[in-house]
């Protein structure tokens, strides 16, 4: 079973068949359809009324009026209005109920869109946006605005209660902010946020009264990543709003393919020398606990000869799987490459370390991967190192010294300096 379920109602099938496929190629989506009122009760009976979202035609035989729409409201679920024609009349005519987009059905490329639309309010609940703004009927707009599309929103009512909201939940992707306000302004809280977070990581979209053509500029300059007069229409808002949030996901996607190891998800070498050295001197400086482990699979080489590099790659796979399940907190994995990968450990105790380290080399020890026709197992030889030595590099080739001490004196072991 798929993990999002959307309906699409329309009396065409060419036009469902189409926006069917572009859903289906998103494997964690389930594609309903139905042509008719009628057939839209019975699909929302079936399933309980549980969609992410619907995409609904406004001309249907049953309900040539959009009837459908007063109907759909009932579920409180976001509609996506497909029609054929002008959209005013039916804006206005529908004003908030729960529709987040209209799309004139002209063609291929609005079914592409309609369908971009889709995944992005899925994927919105990732998403976290902080609203900032003094006016409580601006704050409700907005916030209905964005619970609408299944953002994640939080609200402040001035620059220094948003800062202290970041601070507390820095996994927030996009910062809506008034100009004027008490205690701190649009300025000052775009300023501060720079200070801390780049572009591709923080959107700030500026909102506001004032005309002043200066007061965009000043903003640009400090960082914001656009500027939104107030009065904007529905459509407007969700325009800017879903066009920033897909340029950070985009940032993010290249950060990962670069980042990224692309077998295993861990990080990989580049990413643990660009991170880890900036962790390193942080922590050298305040003295504070620090250490890293090299794990390398004991004869890997016959595991390619025997098995082949497909199950080789199986194996090295599996290293990730288990370092994730057992190292979850206050740490950098990362594979170096080949069969070898890293832990960087910080704010972490020598004895805790230690135990942790050997818990993992038993855990290979006694691990079984179930293959088609056989089962495969192998050990690990682990070097680690708690002394800080000069930099990162050669904190990394005393824990490598210890590897090949743990390998000399017959592999499977774990070794310190």
């Amino acid at each position: 079973m798929k993990k999002y379920s959307v309906l699409v109602v329309d009396d065409s099938s060419s036009i469902l068949n189409a926006l069917k496929n572009f859903l289906s190629d998103d494997l964690d989506i389930d594609v309903y359809t139905a042509k008719t009122m009628k057939e839209t009760a019975k699909v929302l009976l079936e399933k309980k009324g549980k969609f992410e979202v619907v995409l609904a035609d406004l001309g249907l035989p049953d309900a040539p009026q959009g009837e459908i729409i007063d109907f759909l409201k009932k579920f409180s679920l976001p509609i996506i209005v497909l029609t054929g024609s002008d959209t005013l009349e039916y804006e206005e005519k529908f004003k908030n109920k729960n529709i987040v987009d209209y799309i004139i059905k002209d063609g291929i490329s609005a079914l592409e869109y309609a369908s971009s639309i889709v995944k992005r309010i899925i994927n919105n609940k990732n998403i976290k946006i902080l609203l900032v703004d003094d006016s409580k009927t601006f704050i409700s707009k907005a916030m209905d605005l964005l619970l609408r599309y299944k953002y994640n929103a939080l609200y402040a009512t001035d620059g220094k209660e948003a800062y202290e909201l970041l601070k507390k939940n820095s996994d927030i992707k996009v910062i809506l902010t008034d100009y004027l306000m008490p205690n701190m302004n649009g300025l000052e809280l775009t300023k501060k946020v720079r200070a801390e977070y780049s572009k591709d990581e923080l959107s700030i979209i500026v909102t506001s009264n004032d005309k002043s053509r200066k007061i965009p500029a000043k903003f640009l300059k400090l960082g914001a990543n656009d500027f939104l007069y107030k009065g904007f229409s529905d459509e407007e808002f969700f325009a800017r709003i879903n066009s920033t949030v897909d340029t950070l996901e985009l940032f993010e996607k290249l950060k990962k393919k670069v980042n990224v190891d692309y077998l295993t998800g861990l990080y990989n070498r580049r990413y643990l020398f660009e991170v880890g050295k900036k962790y390193y001197q942080e922590f050298k400086k305040a003295n504070k606990n620090f250490a890293i482990a090299i794990i390398d699979i004991d004869n890997f080489k016959s595991i390619n000869d025997n098995y082949g590099h497909d199950i080789g790659d199986i194996a090295i796979k599996e290293v990730a799987n288990i370092l994730n399940k057992n190292v979850l907190n206050n740490r950098i994995l990362s594979r170096l490459g080949g069969e070898e990968f890293c832990i960087l450990f910080y704010n972490r105790e020598k004895n805790e370390v230690i135990k942790l380290l050997e818990y993992i080399r038993i855990s290979f020890e006694k691990n079984i991967i179930k293959l088609d026709d056989s089962n495969l197992s192998y050990t690990v030889s682990i070097g680690c190192t708690f002394e800080f030595s000069n930099n990162l590099d050669s904190m990394i080739q005393l824990a490598d010294k210890n590897l090949y001490k743990a390998k000399n004196e017959g592999r499977n072991k774990v070794r310190y300096r």
